[in-house]
């Protein structure tokens, strides 16, 4: 019965990812494939804390060109059994008209939860970057990006498929108070050993408010790793 009702859900998810990639086709929007790849690694130094690392690289352009790879660091305290926050610094080289860089910081709160063999997770982040381009030209944006995730606990079966939504509300310049971004993206986490795993996603990203906005139809692929 469990089983069944995956199946369902899973049916509605992908039918509604279609849906909106024929809106969004209808739409004059530039449109993109991308592949974006991360290694990431943690370490829990006890109960309440934990570090990680990331590294990761994203393509552009169908993928034929590189877009951007970044370095990201920061630390997660947990306060209690549903609640945790997180802080965390990421630097990225941007090739994106010409090259530049980006310092950002992101602060986390996140609550979650289980129901029956359902997990979700409901993050709140603060994100504000500083941009650098090779004319040395800066401006900085912010954002607070609400996050719903989504995992099934398959019965007897490793494999864990995952659904998330994401909303990007602009905090200063043009953005202000409007909707800057969405993303949906539906995959599945399986564990390599008892000390990693990876995960496969598909992911639809939509920008507005821009000049040009970008549809961006992204595979992603995850290799996370557990230090302790």
């Amino acid at each position: 019965m469990a089983i069944t009702k995956l199946y369902r859900l899973f049916f509605f998810l992908i039918v509604m990812l279609m849906v909106m990639e024929v809106s969004a086709q209808k739409q004059s929007r530039e449109k993109d494939f991308q592949v974006w790849g991360d290694v990431s690694a943690s370490y829990k130094i006890n109960k309440k804390w934990k570090l990680d690392g990331e590294l990761g690289l994203r393509t552009r352009e169908n993928s034929q060109l590189l877009k951007q790879y970044y370095l990201e660091f920061g630390g997660r305290y947990k306060i209690n059994k549903r609640f945790a926050v997180a802080g965390k610094y990421r630097f990225v080289s941007y090739y994106v008209f010409g090259k530049s860089s980006i310092h950002r910081i992101n602060l986390d709160v996140n609550y979650d939860n289980k129901w029956n063999r359902f997990s979700y997770v409901l993050r709140l982040r603060y994100q504000q970057g500083w941009y650098l381009s090779n004319t040395k030209h800066e401006f900085y944006s912010r954002f607070l990006r609400t996050r719903l995730k989504v995992a099934y606990d398959i019965r007897k079966n490793k494999l864990e498929p995952f659904f998330s939504f994401e909303h990007y509300l602009g905090l200063n310049g043009d953005l202000l108070g409007l909707t800057a971004q969405i993303r949906w993206t539906l995959g599945a986490q399986y564990p390599v050993n008892k000390w990693s795993d990876i995960s496969i996603a598909y992911r639809i990203e939509q920008e507005f408010y821009r000049y040009n906005p970008m549809n961006a139809y992204i595979l992603l692929i995850s290799y996370k790793i557990d230090l302790n």
